[in-house]
């Protein structure tokens, strides 16, 4: 919100994309945080799943650290294949790449105990670090590079307050590596959770790249204004996967009720109902308080944006909740509307270029709609055979 107003539509857009870029990576990556999460919420052994974090910290360097130079020697072909303007700020968000993987896996640690104060700081210490490091380095005149900096430094911090002094101590315990058996059925668990990240990055996040690459800077700046909103209401209630998943894979086989999903789908429904109210009569008003006043001409669309975020939650939410309970097709749903949408959009934007902001997120609402309208039928349907055995 902030720098929407300091950046303008067109700088914006490739702020939006550098942010992209890195919540798509961190989204891949937290298909491990939630593996991780049901291999420590169901060996209940809180000592054992440190060991185990830290040696797959430890590992997962020799992955990162080469990666870290390919992204850096590749910065300027990205750029240049995404209309982006700094190939230097993507360079130097790679330098932190090494401290992505540690920190998704400890946060899958305390996700998986459940440990909410150390969960509610890890992301709030990463989220600060990012916004007033950004600030500052951008008011001392350090542009996106500057900005770039700062996101880096959030990462570190979000890896260095998800751990305390009884998971650094790990390093001494007699397991210092991940035996192969360890890491295939950590990749086992991780795969439908990857499956719905990339959908999850398809959904969110593919709007950016196609309109940097297709629209005109201000028309990319003005979808990326719809994308923070759409992300206030997806990540506003994203918080209660992290408790739902462990809650549900700590569960005794067998016990298929799914009432806590449906307390947390009512009350996102609630709040979001709430939102909407609020919001559509005072469109212009939300537009100009969140975004300013170069994107007034969103007014009319800012609460399809806001009803796609909290629809794909639902979406997000139920799958969680499936694959936690062992029926792992529910990701493979969630993916196949993800391409459905990217698909949909880039022909109908390639046959109709004239199409309007309003007319694309519409049809980008109508297919999440029906995506989680089929979730909540599985999840359903999965309970009505369970209870009929």
């Amino acid at each position: 919100m902030i720098f929407a107003r300091l950046m303008g539509p067109a700088l914006f857009a490739d702020l939006t994309l550098l942010l992209t870029l890195k919540l798509g990576v961190l989204s891949f990556l937290g298909a491990l945080q939630f593996a991780f999460s049901e291999n420590t919420a169901k060996q209940g052994n809180p000592k054992e799943s440190k060991v185990k974090a830290h040696a797959l910290s430890w590992h997962s360097l020799k992955i990162s650290v080469p990666l870290m130079f390919v992204v850096i020697a590749s910065a300027n072909f990205f750029s240049s294949a995404l209309n982006f303007s700094s190939p230097l700020a993507l360079s130097l968000l790679a330098l932190a790449i090494p401290f992505f993987l540690p920190m998704v896996i400890y946060r899958g640690l305390t996700q998986g105990l459940i440990d909410v104060p150390k969960i509610v700081l890890s992301i709030q210490t990463e989220w600060i670090f990012r916004l007033l490091g950004s600030l500052l380095l951008w008011k001392m005149g350090l542009g996106l590079p500057g900005i770039a900096v700062a996101v880096g430094l959030s990462i570190v911090a979000g890896f260095l307050f998800s751990t305390d002094k009884g998971d650094l101590d790990a390093r001494k315990a007699a397991l210092v590596t991940a035996t192969h058996s360890e890491s295939k059925t950590l990749g086992a668990l991780a795969l439908p959770y990857l499956i719905l990240q990339v959908a999850q990055v398809l959904v969110l996040d593919s709007d950016i790249i196609i309109a940097k690459a297709l629209f005109s800077a201000e028309t990319a700046g003005l979808v990326a204004g719809l994308l923070l909103v759409q992300r206030v209401f997806f990540f506003a209630f994203l918080s209660c996967s992290t408790v739902l998943q462990p809650y549900v894979a700590k569960q005794k086989d067998g016990y298929e009720t799914p009432k806590e999903l449906f307390i947390l789908l009512t009350g996102i429904v609630f709040i979001s109902m709430m939102a909407l109210i609020a919001i559509i009569p005072n469109s212009e008003l939300v537009v100009k308080i969140m975004l300013g006043r170069e994107y007034t001409p969103l007014a009319s669309i800012v609460w399809i944006s806001a009803l796609t975020g909290a629809v794909f939650i639902i979406s997000h939410l139920c799958a969680i909740y499936q694959i936690a309970k062992g029926h792992k097709l529910a990701a493979i749903l969630v993916l196949i509307f993800g391409f459905l949408q990217l698909i949909t959009l880039s022909t109908v934007n390639h046959l109709f270029s004239e199409m309007g902001l309003q007319s694309y997120f519409s049809i980008k609402l109508a297919i999440q709609t029906v995506c989680a309208a089929c979730l909540i039928g599985t999840v359903m349907l999965t309970h009505l055979k369970t209870t009929t055995r």
